[in-house]
């Protein structure tokens, strides 16, 4: 049997190459039958589904995700299956459910310019995503100190109202997106990013809801000393 993936379904797998090859020394893939398919980065901090074009009647094991699509390979035959599943790491199903059955808390916005934004700010390595007082903000900082330390190193953009109290915290260099609008749907200890039948979904470095929200440490509150202090407001940390 053959199966032919469109230019649709290559684009994805080639940015799951380049979403995962940071964590991925090889980027191991499986077509499992049917359409709904699945990818998970080793050190599983990441997940990626989406759903082929057409459905495919048989499973294809491939080793090394990179190099079969470097062979401008758009056609699968069941009969030159070259790759033993069996040594492949792959996801399985409590793995995947894992991800996808987690409670919701919050649907967002995150769009195209969200995306060049985050691109665009590289000299942080933290997305904050706040929500408190039933606003929402993006909150960029670096977290040398603490994770709730301000130094006044920070870049915040207004993201509208929420009706929830959370604080999800994940490196900015890891949000590898196709260009595009997504729905950014807030879980309890994930972040999911929905496109259609395209869904990445990130474990956060840490994530905080309710109660546990806590204020930020300014660094106006730990220094006393007066001509530090007018130190720091002149290079702009105070």
């Amino acid at each position: 049997m053959k199966h032919k993936l469109s230019d649709l379904d290559i684009t994805i797998l080639e940015h799951i190459v380049f979403v995962a090859e940071k964590s991925a020394k090889t980027v191991q893939f499986c077509f499992k039958k049917g359409e709904q398919q699945y990818y998970m980065t080793p050190k599983q901090e990441l997940l990626v589904s989406f759903k082929l074009s057409t459905s495919i009647k048989f499973d294809y094991p491939i080793a090394n995700l990179k190099t079969f699509l470097a062979k401008a390979a758009n056609e699968l035959d069941s009969d030159k299956i070259k790759d033993d599943v069996s040594k492949l790491v792959l996801p399985s199903k409590d793995d995947i459910k894992e991800f996808v059955s987690k409670k919701k808390v919050q649907v967002l916005d995150f769009t195209l310019d969200n995306i060049k934004t985050n691109n665009q700010l590289s000299k942080f390595k933290y997305l904050n995503i706040i929500g408190e007082n039933n606003k929402c903000k993006f909150r960029y900082q670096n977290h040398e100190r603490s994770w709730w330390f301000d130094d006044g190193n920070k870049k915040i953009i207004p993201q509208g109202n929420c009706s929830r109290k959370f604080r999800y915290v994940i490196k900015r260099d890891k949000l590898r997106l196709l260009p595009n609008d997504y729905k950014m749907i807030l879980c309890e200890d994930m972040i999911q990013f929905q496109l259609k039948h395209l869904n990445y979904y990130f474990i956060p470095e840490v994530s905080w809801l309710r109660q546990s929200v806590k204020d930020w440490v300014l660094a106006n509150s730990k220094i006393t000393d007066k001509h530090l202090i007018m130190r720091y407001k002149d290079i702009g940390y105070m």
